[in-house]
């Protein structure tokens, strides 16, 4: 069964609200579009960032409406160099008649009010220069060296090790289609601005276990493409009626939204992979497939100690060469409350309620208000017809005990 998920948020960019967000568009009508990127409310640092991604998306609706399910995708690194300096980076990824990469990132200090350049952040470019260049060509030997010479360092990233240059195919005349780049230990640089590292703190969750009878009448929710800034609205009903759910969290929302990912687990809900960037996965390779769940397994054991074994695929869609390559579980639904279609809470109800059944897994989405605006009907409801919940590992449990006995 296909999932189709139209969700646009709406861009939020109000003055004075502390906590930053992720805003996300899904769709699988016409084309398949994933696109997640920060909101920081620093507003002209938001102005810039909305302004790429709504030209991006805009002329990807005009020049692919006429191919056959073109896929966007765009995801995001966000890091705090410090308490003033914000650097951000969005990788656009284009599937069509061919394959575009591009990168464009955005360093912003708070304190000067001014976007910064590679010169306001590395002391000594103009020595390191020949040496980068010479780096570019030991790893891509097929760059063009002319081209090369025109070349500025626009677009880069910093974590805590290293500064990241990234050049688009184009910049420098090479061949391949993939986004190229070349990583500088901070160690070897004199930096104009100090970075802050991140803090490493050990934090070990697991999820909190509950007494489930063989003969309980039970069901699990199952949330998708969150975390986000309703999550947590989510969470609170959850708690009212001491019932829990299963959130299949996008990796790169992981970071921003640690506190409530760890909420979710100390409260008996779980934490399943959604992959990091919610790509279409039959068009990756293995080890591009790979990579979408390891990096997102990464980031959630780094946030709340906790490894998921559940996995769903993204629009629903999977293969039997994919669930070959890992050893996450695959997980779908047999109820769908088309949230993200309906918008409407008695919508949502009628979708739901009439057609659970003991073990029942039911579809819904935490990155939009539809979800929770319905959550508490949704649960009140079940509750009072003598259903359990739990979560999806759980559920899998009792259904083998029963298979077994």
């Amino acid at each position: 069964m296909k999932k189709l998920i139209l969700l646009i948020l709406t861009f939020l960019f109000i003055t004075g609200c502390s906590n930053k967000e992720v805003v996300t568009i899904i769709e699988d009508q016409k084309e398949l579009v994933s696109i997640n990127y920060p909101v920081t409310n620093v507003g002209v640092l938001d102005d810039a960032v909305s302004s790429y991604v709504n030209r991006i998306y805009t002329n990807f609706k005009k020049e692919y409406k006429k191919e056959e399910k073109p896929e966007l995708n765009i995801s995001y690194t966000y890091k705090e160099l410090n308490e003033s300096v914000i650097n951000i980076s969005l990788n656009t990824e284009i599937t069509a008649r061919k394959k575009i990469n591009k990168i464009k990132t955005f360093t912003y200090d708070k304190n000067t009010q001014k976007f910064l350049s590679m010169e306001d952040i590395v002391e000594d470019l103009d020595v390191l220069d020949y040496d980068i260049k010479q780096k570019i060509l030991e790893k891509y030997q097929d760059a063009d060296m002319d081209f090369l010479s025109q070349v500025n360092y626009d677009y880069f990233t910093i974590d805590d090790e290293n500064l990241t240059i990234y050049f688009g195919p184009a910049m420098l005349k090479n061949k391949n289609s993939e986004i190229i780049y070349l990583d500088i230990p901070l160690n070897s640089l004199k930096l104009l601005i100090d970075i802050d590292k991140s803090k490493n703190t050990d934090i070990y969750l697991n999820i909190k276990k509950k007494n489930i009878d063989y003969n309980d009448k039970v069901v699990a929710l199952t949330f998708d493409d969150g975390p986000s800034k309703y999550t947590n609205k989510i969470l609170d009903v959850l708690k009212t009626y001491d019932a829990c759910g299963t959130f299949f969290v996008i990796g790169n929302k992981v970071d921003f939204y640690d506190e409530t990912l760890t909420r979710m687990l100390k409260e008996g809900s779980e934490i399943g992979n959604h992959s990091y960037s919610h790509k279409w996965l039959n068009r990756l390779s293995k080890e591009e497939f790979q990579n979408e769940l390891n990096k997102t397994q990464n980031e959630i054991k780094k946030a709340t100690g906790f490894t998921p074994k559940l996995f769903r695929p993204t629009y629903g869609g999977y293969s039997d060469r994919l669930k070959s390559y890992t050893d996450l579980y695959f997980v779908l639904w047999d109820v769908d409350s088309r949230d993200w279609k309906v918008k409407s809470k008695d919508k949502i109800l009628r979708n739901v309620l009439p057609n659970v059944k003991d073990g029942s897994i039911i579809l819904m989405h935490d990155n939009h208000s539809y979800a929770a605006s319905a959550i508490e009907s949704v649960v009140k409801q079940l509750k009072d017809e003598g259903y359990k919940f739990v979560t999806v590992s759980e559920l899998l449990e009792l259904k083998d005990l029963r298979e077994n006995e």
